[in-house]
């Protein structure tokens, strides 16, 4: 069974304890038990009201159940959720139910990993158009991972979005973004991860123009050491009201960007040129930064003269 989609059911859960059940996406019935600490927890499942009463036969992640009929109770261990599977004597299946346990007072983490400004998800907007970008790292030993649902809002509206190809992040559009006006409401995200039958849940909240980041500038060599740095092809335009600030460092040979030290050169300024001062040979970095949010700088261009 593929382990992406989401399972469009007609089954039913209820708790026989305390604990809550939560449809996680309106339109498939895709279910997460919040358990609070490790201890066991019943459920009763249902294989649909036609099938009341019926010799129903179970099937829990491939493997057969002695319980029978409709409804039954199951055992929730600890984080073991798993897929229920109910079916005919004859083996013809007839419904399922994905059951995931949502540990809400275990510590966050485990299926995603932080980055190094502590945060499970992060956003870049490469310029005003409304288009975002948003991704995550998963831990390397969780190898049955899948994003269970995703969703970004903005004064209630949906946003377009689309998942990745490799489920490590989402591209999003927000269509009725103005970049001539104040943002006054923030995007809200949500994201809905597992890996087998545990949930892990992540939000955000942002303006665009928190995590604005431009793409990395083009350095061009005028005449000797006389250089310009254009802004990136995705980057707002006109530049009179998008202007961007750029870092410019001259550095010795053999090293990267990030290298500082006494020989190093280095300013910031509003001006796209640049005349160097040395005679032996440098290497020229520079990148850009949006001189009204001083929000993330972009990634280092560099040449080598």
């Amino acid at each position: 069974m593929n382990k992406i989609i989401f399972l469009i059911l007609q089954s039913v859960l209820q708790l026989a304890s305390s604990t809550s059940l939560r449809v996680i996406n309106p339109n498939a019935v895709v279910l997460a038990l919040e358990v609070k600490d490790l201890s066991s927890y019943e459920v009763s499942l249902h294989c649909g009201e036609q099938h009341e009463l019926e010799d129903i036969h179970w099937e829990r992640n491939g493997e057969s159940i002695p319980k029978r009929g409709n409804p039954i109770i199951v055992t929730i261990d600890g984080l073991r959720g798993g897929n229920f599977t109910c079916h005919k004597p004859n083996g013809e299946l007839l419904n399922y139910t994905l059951l995931l346990v949502h540990p809400v007072l275990f510590p966050r983490g485990g299926i995603l990993t932080q980055s190094a400004d502590r945060e499970f998800v992060t956003c870049t907007a490469k310029n005003y158009s409304g288009h975002f970008h948003c991704f995550w790292k998963w831990h390397r030993e969780r190898s049955e991972r899948a994003v269970v649902y995703f969703s970004a809002l903005r004064n209630s509206s949906v946003l377009n979005c689309t998942v990745d190809a490799d489920i490590s992040g989402v591209t999003c559009i927000d269509m009725d973004y103005c970049p001539y006006s104040e943002e006054s409401r923030s995007i809200n995200l949500t994201l809905l991860v597992r890996n087998l039958y545990r949930l892990e849940e992540h939000h955000r909240s942002f303006l665009i123009t928190d995590i604005i980041q431009p793409d990395k500038v083009t350095i061009n060599k005028i005449k000797d050491d006389v250089f310009e740095c254009h802004p990136p092809e995705t980057w707002s335009f006109p530049c009179s009201f998008f202007p961007l600030s750029y870092e410019v460092k001259v550095i010795p040979n053999n090293h990267n960007c990030n290298f500082t030290g006494n020989r190093v050169d280095q300013h910031e300024t509003n001006e796209t040129h640049y005349t160097v001062n040395k005679r032996k040979s440098y290497i020229l970095c520079a990148r850009a930064q949006d001189p009204f949010t001083k929000r993330a700088w972009s990634d280092w261009s560099y040449l080598h003269q």
